[in-house]
């Protein structure tokens, strides 16, 4: 067995897994090595997203219970009406006067911008854009880092880590989810995958059909680092304080 084989079959093992996958020569077309062909790669995001609809209730569930351990304050709504409400309750409680929000469809069927200037606050889109110039990226900068608050939709979530998954791209500036002191995030049943398992057979189907985003952003609670003297310091590289919004 060679040396690689044996370091695959290792980290098998202490996963508990019984079935040690060795990826094949890298294949022509991609220049990458791969675990299946193509139509298993396929098979396997299919199965995923099928899972995340047919669990959906199981799921969200264990995902609000992983969210919570992780540091999320997890808030569960019955409608987009209390969704809604939500979002004002805690611009109000941090006096937001500025918030940015994404794009994603959810936030637009819960009224996000409503309930946010009711409270007197503000609400803009820091746009994601392929424009490099200086100016550009002082100005989104300058308007991410002065936001209060900064509202998303979720692209997938992890119910086994209580992880929101986002791809930046048009419509979602990492800088929505990174640069406020806090993050609000909307999570809608069926975004909800089992584990990484299944987020990584998406991406991997995804970048064989040449549809994979730039980068993925993977958020369990908020910012903490222990590099100094081993003492966990919250809200260092990110958000203090995290908001997790289930709908039902």
């Amino acid at each position: 067995m060679t040396d690689r084989a044996k370091f695959i079959a290792n980290v098998t093992n202490s996963l508990g897994r019984i079935d040690v996958l060795v990826p094949t020569a890298p294949d022509a077309s991609t220049g990458t090595a791969g675990f299946d062909n193509p139509d298993a790669i396929k098979a396997n995001a299919d199965r995923a997203l099928a899972d995340a609809e047919k669990r959906a209730s199981e799921l969200t569930g264990l995902m609000a219970y992983s969210a919570a351990s992780a540091g999320w304050n997890v808030h569960r709504a019955a409608n987009p009406e209390d969704a809604a409400g939500l979002i004002a309750n805690i611009c109000e409680r941090k006096n937001a006067q500025s918030v940015l929000r994404s794009t994603h469809d959810v936030l637009s069927q819960i009224g996000v911008d409503v309930a946010v200037t009711s409270t007197g606050a503000t609400i803009g889109i820091t746009e994601h854009s392929g424009e490099n110039s200086s100016a550009k990226v002082d100005q989104s900068k300058a308007t991410a880092f002065s936001a209060d608050i900064g509202i998303t939709g979720v692209d997938y979530a992890i119910a086994e880590t209580g992880t929101v998954v986002l791809h930046p791209r048009s419509g979602l500036s990492r800088l929505v989810s990174l640069a406020p002191a806090t993050h609000i995030a909307v999570l809608k049943p069926g975004d909800v995958l089992d584990s990484l398992d299944e987020l990584f057979a998406l991406e991997r189907n995804d970048f064989l059909n040449g549809e994979l985003a730039g980068s993925l952003n993977l958020i369990s609670g908020p910012s903490k680092t222990a590099d100094i003297e081993g003492t966990t310091v919250t809200g260092i590289h990110g958000p203090l304080e995290v908001h997790l919004i289930i709908l039902e």
